[in-house]
């Protein structure tokens, strides 16, 4: 899970605040902060059972999960990880009519209208794209730039790129850690290699990958992928969940909202533009639960977090009004 520790804090804060205990899962791949959690409860005074954490691995989480679903006593479930395991628990919450919450996969489009303030959308697009090594559900994973300046973003974007420093995340100096497992690593390569295969017409990798995974340290150099006015390659509809860039071309506004639309994901969007009516029309035409006007980050803990399509279902933090 990406963010354990604000996931964690939002979902336990709001159902104890509301005189629930809670139960939480953490992820095979995350559990330290969850029991840093369990740890910091009981010391403040929490009565026994009223924070419960049960860490375990995947296999044995299926078990878990699949308990916890179908318990009578469970009054909730709030999941937040992949769009295929949030089904599944989903269908297993059924039989006992549960209150779900899930916060799901993305496939989040960064647009880039020609009136837009490039250097703004470059470093908001550094922010949305490789914060936390592209592993988050709201990072830009489709950059849909308008042609007229398609080239000119290109570059300034492959600059600031290439001062990224990929290594340990507690030494100085580094901005992009490794990603969480090597099957992970494994999946951002066979996407990246996987398009670059198909041979397809003005599709070029702008910033090459220079650090690779030991197995034990899977490190993914952030990249560039243009893929031009490619947008029918199958990475335009999957979630690259690591430091992978892919830009896009675009000719007119009703264009931009089509491809941006075009997923089966509707977490968040982001979009650059110096035309107010356009950013209102704009956002009210995309199919995301939130969208984000000439920034690279818009989570807060007032704001409605969550998406629409298969990205989930209710909101976290704020209310929607």
């Amino acid at each position: 899970m990406e963010f354990p520790c604000c996931h964690g804090h939002k979902k336990a804060g709001a159902a104890i605040a509301a005189g629930c205990s809670v139960i939480n899962a953490p992820s095979e791949d995350t559990p330290l902060v969850s029991l840093y959690m369990a740890k910091l409860a009981i010391e403040a005074g929490f009565p026994p059972g009223l924070f419960n954490v049960i860490p375990s691995d995947i296999e044995n989480k299926r078990i878990i999960g699949k308990m916890l679903c179908e318990d009578p006593s469970i009054a909730a479930l709030s999941f937040t990880g992949s769009t295929p395991v949030g089904k599944v628990l989903s269908k297993q919450c059924a039989d006992t009519v549960k209150r779900v919450h899930l916060e799901l996969g993305g496939n989040a489009p960064l647009i880039v209208f020609e009136s837009a303030d490039i250097d703004r959308a470059v470093d908001g697009a550094m922010l949305a794209k490789f914060r936390n090594a592209g592993q988050a559900c709201n990072a830009a994973n489709r950059m849909l730039i308008h042609k007229s300046i398609y080239a000119q973003f290109v570059e300034k974007l492959a600059a600031k790129v290439a001062k990224l420093k990929v290594g340990n995340g507690l030494d100085k100096g580094v901005s992009v850690g490794p990603l969480v497992n090597t099957k992970a690593y494994k999946k951002v390569t066979s996407i990246v290699d996987g398009t670059l295969a198909l041979n397809t017409t003005n599709v070029d990798m702008i910033t090459e990958n220079q650090v690779t995974s030991d197995g034990d340290h899977p490190f993914y150099s952030p990249a560039i992928l243009s893929c031009q006015e490619n947008n029918d390659l199958p990475i335009f509809h999957e979630e690259i969940f690591g430091p992978v860039a892919t830009l896009f071309s675009f000719d007119t506004e009703a264009e931009a909202v089509e491809m941006a639309n075009n997923t089966r994901y509707g977490l968040q969007a982001y979009i650059f533009t110096k035309d107010l009516s356009q950013s209102w029309r704009v956002s009210e035409n995309l199919e995301y639960g939130m969208v984000a006007v000439n920034e690279g980050a818009i989570s807060s803990a007032n704001n409605p977090f969550g998406g629409w399509k298969e990205s989930g279902i209710g909101r976290e933090a704020g209310h929607l009004v």
